[in-house]
């Protein structure tokens, strides 16, 4: 049997339940034309990028969904649709067929091509262009052009959730044997003005956009401004126009206002608490039970994060995900539980150090509750708050015990992937288990939607079970958007609106 997009979305089809959209007074209105945007994101240094390969975080992806299109594109229920490929099939998910759509055009005025389409996904198979999609990009076995608008791509092995993985960032197509992305051109919604890393973007609309009446805008800026009081301040002040990630602090002051909206983004973004399992005390299976039941995670969203997140269940499929598992019976915080489990674990009364920092959601909070329940049942957590910056190339999963941010994926199978598989170089925990790599081999082969959905569930338990991760909230992404703004609402992909806020909206 032939399995198209069009079945992919059939068989995904009880996920359109899971994302229950606001209704905003702009839905009716007709798009006004013209006007500009100021974004501002929290992200920012010199190594930010418009390189796609490259991307490290949400400014980096805004910015580069503002020149490129990727093959797919997630809808508001996380399905992917088409968007430059016309059609995309495969009959066993190894073999997929990719017809390109025709008559589009990057900046420069040429046509789209299945050659800038084989060159976009062959690049990161290249351990020399250093791209964060290698370990993804490993699984293509072929790819090449047969014809000008076709492209066939073999995989290593099956994966009928490959239309997702194509609508990752980093797979955003390119044009064919492009290097230099201090001004790239692609076939997006806006041409890039100027760029200057650690600042900020600006574009100019593509007047030959491949989406009929796309954008609306004339042009756009994205700006960084990694204080977040400074953001708060500048959107409230209509000093910018859309102020991403509203820390929980500041929500009720944007509620408030008579100038702002507070758009309330449910994604799959969450705070771990990373455990080495080649650490002695850390990897102790009683060890790890006992910080899982040392997690207050109704506090933690009632309080810490004023009511904008949702507990966690020591696994990282977020409950509006289509693959998320049913049932699994919640860990509860239980400080006897804890006790018992730190006694038998045989390594209380010594002591580790926490190490957290104010950027990641809730962990400063968490390391602090570790500490004071620790010492009720009998083990010495030592916090140890450091920088933001430099956090992640100097302390992220380095230590015995650290917190980690991860922003959600295209797809559960990438998350498990990337951060839970042995072979992988961003498994935090170092937790190996051979039964993970086997189930995550056996979903992406499964074509039926039901019956890979029950394989990635038994990657749920596991990981709650067994893993070096624990899990106790998810966040909800708050984004501060000046009444001016029109057509900004939440995609389940991502942070401002799965990174292509800039096609969508308008200007009152």
């Amino acid at each position: 049997m032939k399995t198209t997009r069009r079945d992919f979305f059939s068989m995904c089809g009880s996920a359109g339940a899971l994302a229950s959209l606001p209704s905003f007074a702009w839905a009716q209105e007709t798009p006004k034309k013209g006007g500009n945007v100021r974004f501002a994101v929290q992200n920012g240094s010199v190594s930010d990028t418009l390189d796609p390969a490259k991307g490290a975080h949400s400014g980096d992806w805004t910015k580069q969904f503002c020149i490129f299109n990727a093959l797919t594109e997630f809808n508001d229920s996380l399905i992917p649709d088409l968007a430059l490929a016309e059609r995309l099939e495969s009959t066993d998910g190894v073999r997929w067929h990719v017809t390109i759509r025709k008559g589009v055009q990057f900046h420069d005025g040429a046509e789209l091509s299945a050659d800038d389409v084989v060159y976009s996904l062959v690049r990161h198979k290249d351990p020399a262009a250093a791209s964060r999609g290698f370990s993804i990009a490993k699984d293509f076995a072929d790819v090449k052009a047969n014809g000008k608008y076709e492209v066939s791509i073999t995989l290593v092995r099956p994966n009928f959730d490959f239309p997702s993985v194509l609508g990752a960032s980093y797979f955003l197509v390119v044009k064919n044997g492009a290097t230099d992305f201090a001004k790239p051109v692609g076939t997006g919604p806006f041409m890039v003005d100027t760029f200057t890393p650690g600042r900020g973007f600006s574009g100019k609309r593509n007047p030959n956009y491949w989406k009929p009446g796309l954008p609306h805008l004339d042009t756009v800026e994205i700006v960084s401004v990694p204080d977040n009081a400074a953001r708060v301040n500048a959107v409230l002040a209509g000093d910018i126009d859309i102020c991403s990630l509203v820390t929980h602090g500041y929500a009720d002051q944007v509620k408030r206002s008579n100038t702002t909206d507070l758009v309330v983004n449910k994604l799959g973004l969450y705070t771990d608490l990373i455990l080495r399992q080649d650490n002695p005390i850390a990897s102790n299976p009683d060890f790890v039970a006992a910080v899982r039941y040392m997690q207050d995670r109704k506090r933690m969203v009632d309080y810490v994060m004023r009511g904008y997140g949702l507990i966690g269940n020591d696994h990282p499929v977020a409950p509006w995900d289509p693959y998320y598992l049913e049932g699994l019976p919640q860990r509860p915080f239980d400080l006897d539980k804890a006790k018992y489990h730190m006694k038998k674990s045989g390594v209380a009364g010594q002591s580790l150090e926490v190490i957290c920092q104010p950027g990641i959601a809730s962990s400063v909070e968490g390391a602090q509750f570790l500490q004071g329940f620790g010492a009720a049942v009998g083990f010495n957590f030592k916090v140890k708050q450091v920088p933001t910056d430099g956090y992640w190339s100097t302390y992220w999963g380095k230590f015995p015990i650290t917190y980690g941010s991860i922003n959600n994926r295209p797809n559960v199978g990438m998350i498990f992937e990337l951060f839970y598989t042995s072979t992988s170089p961003l498994n935090e925990a170092k937790w190996i288990d051979p039964k993970m790599d086997q189930l995550l081999d056996a979903a992406r082969a499964q074509g039926d939607f039901q019956k890979r959905k029950a394989i990635y569930g038994d990657m749920q338990t596991l990981a709650h079970e067994s893993s070096g991760t624990v899990i106790p909230v998810f966040d909800m992404i708050l984004d501060g958007v000046s009444k001016k703004v029109r057509g900004y609402k939440p995609n389940p992909s991502g942070m401002s609106m799965g990174y292509r806020f800039a096609e969508a909206v308008w200007r009152a």
